[in-house]
């Protein structure tokens, strides 16, 4: 009978012919390793090997191919309609609806509206949209970093497990109010300690802030304060416009785990939402796998699972195209690199489990017949 652990630490996946329990909390940076790695103060380590057979938790997209999860910053010019888009983004992504063109992940999503008042709230919702969402939740007020703030998000999370975005709208208004708060120190800090909260729970924290007036060549160095905040988040989305009263503005979009993107976009006034009018930069489209694609041809909605050793899988797969040979070695590493990719293109679940005969791979398909 297999049996399983619960951690919060990234735990060692199968070596080629294993598996390693389900994560429930922290999986996605070594934090907290097991105690069989060596650690030296803060410092805890673990081999390259270690790394490569360690299987994390899936983390999907809050919105696929626009919004990856972790820390991002919302920057642009006061009163651009930063407000109007990132509570059209809080509502869609509340309903499971797309955004911009973008697939979005239905979840609960927090919008602190913070420079606004729930009659405010109440007269953009009903302009914007049709049908109530039960998974959106908002509050004009909310403590400081200093004053909390990280932990009242996770008591929220913990009434809300299914909490996917967060969107604090200002910055501004949650960050420290020491003399140094303009420092690269202080810029830096503020968004590390959202980072730690988005990090630990897996919930994407969406912080709105403003540019400066001047330009720059780049336009991400518009962003108001010092480079500590980009250097602190895993993105950012820049709202700007040529002409402050005109309708269409450019979105610029970059981050550490995805495609730099430049949309183009208009807003509708009568509706109070923004609408997609053309995707400048391609988006990006993920080379096909050979092991992902023969995995989908094993696994699907007639044959919806299958279970045994790396080894057993290589020797499977190559009956299906013996032009194709895969070392379990090899095919461990890359499922663990690729759940996500089979999770969200083919619905094939990967799991992995510790039996006393053994270890084994197990490939589920959770799609709907």
């Amino acid at each position: 009978m297999a049996t399983e652990k619960e951690t919060t630490a990234p735990i060692p996946s199968v070596a080629p012919d294993g598996e390693q329990p389900s994560a429930l909390a922290r999986t996605d940076s070594i934090t907290e390793i097991e105690e069989t790695h060596k650690q030296f103060g803060k410092i805890q380590i673990m081999t390259m090997p270690e790394l490569m057979e360690t299987r994390f938790r899936v983390r999907p997209a809050v919105i696929d191919g626009l919004l990856p999860v972790g820390t991002y910053l919302l920057a642009g010019a006061p009163k651009i309609g930063k407000s109007f888009l990132v509570l059209q983004m809080a509502y869609q992504v509340s309903m499971g609806t797309p955004f911009l063109g973008f697939s979005s992940r239905q979840g609960t999503v927090l919008y602190l509206a913070l420079e606004d008042t729930c009659e405010r709230l109440q007269k953009r919702l009903a302009q914007m949209t049709e049908q109530d969402s039960e998974h959106l939740i908002l509050s004009v007020f909310s403590e400081t970093l200093d004053e909390g703030l990280t932990e009242r998000l996770s008591d929220f999370w913990s009434e809300h497990t299914d909490t996917v975005l967060i969107i604090i709208d200002t910055l501004q208004r949650v960050r420290s109010r020491t003399p140094d708060g303009g420092s690269y120190a202080a810029d830096y800090d503020t968004l590390a300690r959202l980072k730690e909260f988005s990090d630990t729970y897996g919930v994407t924290v969406l912080v709105v802030h403003h540019t400066r007036k001047e330009g720059a060549e780049d336009v991400f160095n518009m962003i108001s304060g010092t480079n500590g905040l980009m250097g602190a988040a895993d993105g950012a989305l820049l709202l700007h416009k040529d002409k402050r009263t005109a309708s269409d503005a450019v979105l610029e979009v970059v981050g550490r785990d995805q495609q730099q993107l430049r949309l183009h976009i208009s807003f509708d006034a009568a509706h109070l939402h923004w609408e997609l009018v053309e995707v400048e930069t391609g988006r990006f489209k993920e080379p096909p796998n050979p092991l992902v694609e023969l995995v989908s041809r094993l696994v699907n909605g007639e044959n919806p699972s299958w279970n045994g050793t790396a080894t057993e899988l290589a020797r499977s797969l190559s009956k299906m195209d013996s032009s194709q040979s895969f070392t379990p070695n090899w095919i461990v590493r890359t499922l663990n690199v690729q759940q996500d990719t089979l999770l969200r293109k083919y619905d094939i679940r990967y799991v992995a489990q510790r039996t006393r005969e053994g270890k084994s791979l197990s490939l589920r398909w959770d799609g709907v017949r």
